[in-house]
């Protein structure tokens, strides 16, 4: 009797493990790679890979991700770091991204870009989820934040499991999607996404404000739970709103970000539009697409203000000198350089 149930056991085991592999090539081989193209669907995954503690972490949507050059930073002021942003990153992805950095790699400061405040429940973006939310590591943060990403159209099955969603890609497969299939390259630049082309024709906007704004409710409720951890994991807090020069934000909502941050602790509020004489971006050569995200020109000269800011106002260390830090993050930079200098 023994050796039957333990054989049925061996074989039920076996099959589990031969099913579990299948499905586990299938998902990997399955999944979009965002290598050769939309770079950006890499830049959550690849923050496993960092080999030193950091210092900060830059949360946000695009225009985070185009303008924060981690690896320039570390050049100019050693810091370590990581722009962990992505494409249409809602508030809740940013606080579930926050939440597993913390865990991951827990830094001093953490700085989050404010833009998508203006967007709440309604909200939803499938190919952003997709990107922000797919290279994840496996946790309950993960099952969360698509569970408060996702369309009522979409199954939470299909986060865990990406081969529900992906199987039809079968007929669109290419070499990259094998060859890539368990292993792939480091295409962002530690989070960051070059741009290279300017602004041809420059657009005039209309800068007149409403007289009234207010944030969604959802957005509000995820900012404050990102100041909550902030403020229990004992981390610093920067809310920011990126450099743009787009009729996209208005002073009532610096006035409510502004109330929010002076009323909690380790948190406090900028908007970097207010220091474009200091910034001294060009409307034609440092920004692309109508002016939303700024190319790599304008990223490294926001970076140049940006890092003395954080500087100036945190006590966050200059790591050049540290040989652990600076075999990794050299390395970083000098891969970093040579991507500018192919174009």
């Amino acid at each position: 009797m023994w050796k039957k149930t333990a054989g049925i056991l061996v074989r039920t085991f076996l099959a589990l493990f031969v099913a579990g592999t299948i499905l586990y090539v299938l998902n990997s081989v399955f999944m979009p790679k965002y290598v050769s193209e939309n770079q950006d669907g890499n830049v959550t995954a690849e923050f496993y890979k960092i080999e030193t503690p950091i210092d900060a972490a830059y949360f946000g949507s695009s225009t985070v991700y185009n303008a924060i050059p981690a690896d320039f930073l570390w050049d100019r002021y050693g810091l370590a770091s990581y722009t962990r942003a992505n494409a249409s990153q809602t508030l809740w992805q940013s606080y579930y991204l926050i939440k597993d950095t913390i865990k991951v790699n827990r830094p001093q400061l953490i700085t989050l870009d404010v833009s998508f405040m203006k967007y709440g429940e309604d909200f939803c973006e499938e190919g952003s989820n997709r990107k922000a939310i797919d290279g994840m590591r496996f946790s309950a943060d993960k099952f969360r934040c698509a569970k408060a990403s996702m369309s009522g159209e979409e199954s939470i099955y299909s986060y865990i499991f990406p081969i529900l969603r992906f199987h039809s890609r079968w007929n669109d497969l290419k070499r990259e999607d094998i060859e890539y299939a368990f292993k792939r390259p480091q295409v962002t630049y530690d989070g960051f996404i070059m741009e290279f082309d300017g602004v041809e024709e420059l657009e005039e906007f209309d800068m007149s404000e409403p007289d009234e704004a207010s944030f969604p409710d959802k957005s509000t409720e995820y900012l404050l739970k990102i100041i909550k951890l902030c403020e229990e994991e004992d981390i610093d807090l920067l809310l920011m709103k990126t450099p743009t020069y787009i009729n996209n934000w208005y002073s009532a909502y610096d006035k409510i970000l502004s109330d929010i941050a002076d009323s909690r602790k380790k948190c406090r509020y900028v908007n970097f539009d207010a220091y474009e004489d200091e910034l001294m971006l060009d409307r034609h050569y440092d920004y692309v697409d109508g002016h939303s995200h700024l190319n790599v020109k304008g990223a490294e000269k926001f970076a140049v203000f940006f890092g003395h800011y954080i500087k100036e106002c945190y006590d966050l260390p200059d790591h050049r000198e540290e040989e652990a830090y600076s075999r990794y993050w050299d390395k970083q930079y000098m891969r970093y350089e040579q991507a500018k200098a192919l174009h």
